[in-house]
């Protein structure tokens, strides 16, 4: 029961984080110290539900226990790696955290996607939810991936486009969302 007012909570959370992003994008300005302090919270109390749904095991589900641990600790290898190098490339925690967008970056792993951080996380999270065979644990992480790509599509690349026009509309056009081959300019 506790698990379910806890998911209720980062729900309202959430959504309410989604509008006040929104707000603040549409005025073309960057995230401010509490609403990035926002985010953080939010992600962490999110990933603790799965977390904590996969230790326990929430709705087993029938998986091979040393299929779904070997699989799941090479997926959440594969998804920390490439979130800590989408973060190593920001160089800033300031950048990383929203408050600081002036500049575009496009090298390193950025190169390959526009979204490593993202990526990395939906990784991290499957690789979690899979080494702990737990249903409750996917569903909260297939709802954290549309909430997360609702977020990219909607709010943050109008946003860039706005803050960075043709640079990053260029950008666009030639790295892919999540991960690929990035397309000649």
């Amino acid at each position: 029961m506790l698990l379910y007012i806890a998911l209720g909570i980062s729900a309202v959370f959430g959504l309410y984080i989604l509008r006040e992003t929104k707000r603040t994008y549409e005025g073309r300005r960057p995230l401010s110290k509490r609403l990035s302090i926002g985010w953080w919270i939010l992600d962490v109390f999110h990933s603790s539900l799965i977390i904590l749904s996969a230790f326990y095991a929430t709705w087993p589900l029938p998986i091979n226990e040393t299929i779904a641990l070997t699989g799941g600790a090479i997926i959440l290898g594969i998804g920390t790696i490439m979130m800590f190098a989408g973060m190593i490339e920001f160089r800033s925690m300031k950048k990383i955290s929203g408050l600081d967008t002036s500049r575009l970056i496009t090298t390193g792993i950025y190169r390959w996607s526009r979204n490593p951080q993202f990526f990395g996380l939906f990784l991290q999270i499957i690789g979690i939810s899979l080494m702990g065979r737990s249903g409750f644990s996917f569903l909260l992480t297939f709802a954290a991936i549309i909430f997360s790509h609702y977020y990219i599509i909607r709010i943050e690349e109008p946003y860039l486009e706005r803050i960075f026009g043709e640079e990053y509309k260029s950008y666009k056009l030639r790295t892919p969302r999540y991960i690929g081959i990035p397309r000649e300019k």
